[in-house]
């Protein structure tokens, strides 16, 4: 059955009952938390770049270049996009406004390789990225001989003089919508060892383990390290404890590795994170092609979650993961801003079809991260489609 075209009410937040819907969430993740939900979660991925990317959005003409230099800049930017996100689309969070607005501060994927010495790229129509500095054995090998940078130092200095700028603001009672701030996050997690390796050297590495094995294996284990350190560093400023339960990160570069070359290099470097961060069972989160990996990360790491991408097989994902992971999964991205809404129908119906929610371990969202041109009211469709189709036994 379709339930045909957005109305009027799809689009925004318009008609929505906040209190009704936010009672609604916190009953649901209570259930979710005993297993005991009667229908599939949502929850979108997405971040400021819905409203700086967006011109129809982006009423304050926010660019990344000023984000990026200027820390109330970066604060607006997230509170317009906080407001937008609460106020407009739905999913399985809490809507409407605030007591205290949450924000953190946001460099997206480029703080750690713009850490170890990366320039920024300020690419028109998308978030910042890095240029590769490490691109030859000779660069990669006098890295190595230099050791690790401070993590307070290069880039990270900045980020620290951003969150600074953000507690001052919480502190002097600046307000948004006559809203205070509430808690203000930093960057404590990370991406990935092997991610921002690749990054840095703009792929040279997958090469140097062919090339150079002994190279490469020194240069993985001194950017763990130091990730590690700066990790440590930033958790005690944020005074946050670790090792910790509900500890997660990031690898997607991994999918570049057949599961044997994961085993012998990077899985010693995940294990080095999660023995110094983790309690129990770790999550993480792999943006492309990872089904050849999957069995790897439930035999070896024991993985409790997994925030998928594209491509992927959430069936399948559940049949080698097995009922007790967590997956999170959805739509094609480019089905979410494109539609039509018979398309949208068609790949809801797939997902929830394929036999991911066995074991009702499962949140719906996309595959991976909400582009900023889709249409709330393609959003809001899906959400309410989810909802009545996503039911469990």
């Amino acid at each position: 059955m379709s339930l045909g075209h957005p109305s009027a009410g799809l689009e925004g937040g318009a008609g929505v009952d906040y209190e009704l819907h936010n009672e609604m969430v916190r009953k649901l993740w209570r259930d979710f938390s005993l297993n005991r939900h009667e229908r599939v979660p949502v929850v979108w991925s997405m971040n400021d770049r819905m409203v700086v990317l967006h011109p129809g959005r982006n009423r304050w003409g926010f660019t990344y270049a000023e984000i990026y230099s200027n820390p109330e800049a970066m604060l607006r930017a997230q509170l317009e996009f906080e407001r937008w996100r609460r106020l407009n689309v739905l999913a399985d969070w809490e809507m409407g406004l605030p007591e205290e607005w949450s924000v953190s501060v946001n460099f997206h994927n480029v703080y750690e390789s713009a850490w170890l010495g990366a320039p920024l790229y300020f690419a028109p129509n998308s978030v910042p990225d890095v240029k590769p500095f490490l691109t030859s054995e000779s660069r990669v090998a006098e890295f190595v001989r230099r050791g690790p940078p401070d993590p307070f130092s290069g880039f990270m200095a900045r980020v620290r003089e951003f969150y600074e700028h953000f507690l001052e603001r919480k502190e002097s009672g600046f307000t948004y919508m006559g809203r205070p701030i509430g808690h203000v996050g930093a960057p404590i997690g990370t991406d990935g060892p092997f991610t921002v390796a690749y990054n840095v050297t703009g792929g040279l590495i997958l090469r140097l383990l062919f090339r150079n094995r002994r190279l490469a294996e020194d240069f993985l284990w001194l950017v763990t390290e130091a990730i590690i350190e700066r990790m440590k560093a930033w958790h005690r400023l944020l005074k946050v404890p670790f090792p910790r339960e509900g500890f997660g990160f990031a690898d997607d570069a991994i999918q570049n590795l057949s599961p044997q070359m994961y085993r012998e290099v990077v899985l010693p470097l995940h294990r080095e994170i999660v023995r110094t961060f983790c309690v129990g069972r770790p999550s993480i989160h792999l943006c492309g092609s990872v089904m050849h990996l999957l069995g790897v990360l439930k035999e070896e790491l024991n993985i409790a979650s997994i925030d998928t991408g594209f491509p992927i097989d959430l069936g399948k994902a559940r049949e080698v993961l097995g009922e007790d992971v967590l997956i999170r999964g959805g739509v094609r991205v480019t089905t979410l801003e494109l539609g039509p809404l018979e398309s949208i129908e068609r790949e809801v119906r797939a997902v929830l079809g394929s036999g991911v929610t066995r074991g009702k371990r499962f949140i719906f969202g996309e595959a991976n991260n909400v582009t900023p041109a889709t249409p709330e009211g393609h959003l809001n469709y899906t959400y309410r489609l989810v909802v009545e189709l996503g039911r469990l036994d």
